[in-house]
């Protein structure tokens, strides 16, 4: 649920600490798949609106094909998706042009959506994670479900709330990329007291979502005001949400960053995407990825390895973390 003050912070009680400690929230985790072949238009989908022009459908209207119908764009074809997670934490968006992705796919460790006042299944958030404008620099979805155990191996913390959507997809050349934006709840204050959210995605089972030139995994931790803030998009003042320009509810978020991953033409490959909640289920984080945005090209593909991978370790806030495979 979400808790603040007149001043927009969060009350010394209760204080954030480890999961258990926490409720156990009614909602619980679902896993949808599909595949292409068995596809259906929703023609019916009623989707939340928050600021004008803005508007975002979640899984209760939607499948998980749909989201990767949605990414898929020039040179990949979708074999198969799959979303494991709440119904609510994932969801197809438009109008979000200030995040530099205004169409696409978002997943958070939250809810897409408002929660409807009136439905005892939406007792465990109370506002979109990503809907503007920014009202509060708290915004939380504590759902109670499951981590995700790639994360979990990845930053090397238990994880939470996890949303994860799975996609099988052929490309057509030897070079594949994925646009996204990494958002954050954590970012007003928390960041900086060692609260960093999980996020990775994944090509064939190795992390591509780093900071340019970097083995940095994106994170609040790695992207912020001090680390690599040409990168980083702030969105809220100093108890006052409101001052934010960006009409979004994330309180900073990345500009556009690119996953780019050296690929097999015409043979399936896996891509995933992941984020999760550490430490406790309290306060959103998200991933957006562009529409149109999953693209495979013929080329050479990223720089040499070294410039994104040390043997397997990666470096997750400040600490690096060895791949079991």
């Amino acid at each position: 649920m979400n808790t603040s003050t007149a001043h927009g912070r969060p009350p010394a009680e209760p204080r954030r600490g480890p999961r258990h400690h926490r409720r156990a929230a009614r909602a619980v985790g679902i896993v949808c798949a599909a595949t292409l072949a068995t596809s259906g238009t929703v023609v019916l989908a009623l989707p939340a609106a928050s600021s004008p022009g803005q508007s975002v459908t979640s899984l209760r209207d939607l499948e998980a094909e749909d989201l990767a119908a949605t990414i898929a764009g020039r040179g990949i074809t979708v074999r198969s998706a799959t979303f494991s997670g709440n119904d609510v934490q994932a969801g197809r968006f438009s109008g979000m042009n200030d995040t530099g992705l205004a169409r696409g796919v978002a997943l958070t460790t939250g809810s897409v959506i408002d929660a409807d006042p009136q439905s005892e299944a939406d007792t465990d958030f109370s506002a979109s994670a990503v809907l503007g404008p920014n009202e509060k620099l708290t915004t939380t979805g504590d759902l109670g479900g499951r981590g995700a155990r790639a994360l979990d191996r990845l930053v090397g913390q238990t994880t939470y709330d996890a949303a994860v959507l799975t996609m099988r997809v052929v490309p057509s050349g030897n070079r594949l990329s994925l646009s996204y934006v990494f958002g954050s709840e954590e970012y007003a204050g928390w960041s900086e007291q060692d609260f960093a959210d999980a996020f990775a995605i994944w090509v064939n089972g190795q992390p591509c979502s780093t900071v340019p030139r970097t083995r940095d995994l994106v994170s609040t931790a790695t992207v912020n005001a001090s680390s690599h803030p040409e990168l980083y998009v702030e969105n809220f003042a100093p108890n006052d949400p409101g001052a934010g320009t960006h009409d979004t509810e994330l309180n900073a978020f990345t500009t556009v960053l690119t996953c780019d991953a050296r690929v097999t033409p015409r043979r399936v490959s896996t891509v995933r995407v992941a984020v999760a909640d550490t430490r406790d289920g309290q306060l959103d984080s998200t991933v957006l990825l562009g529409r149109d945005s999953l693209v495979s090209s013929r080329g050479n593909g990223p720089k040499a390895d070294r410039d994104h991978r040390d043997h397997g370790r990666w470096n997750h806030g400040g600490q690096y973390w060895q791949i079991r495979r």
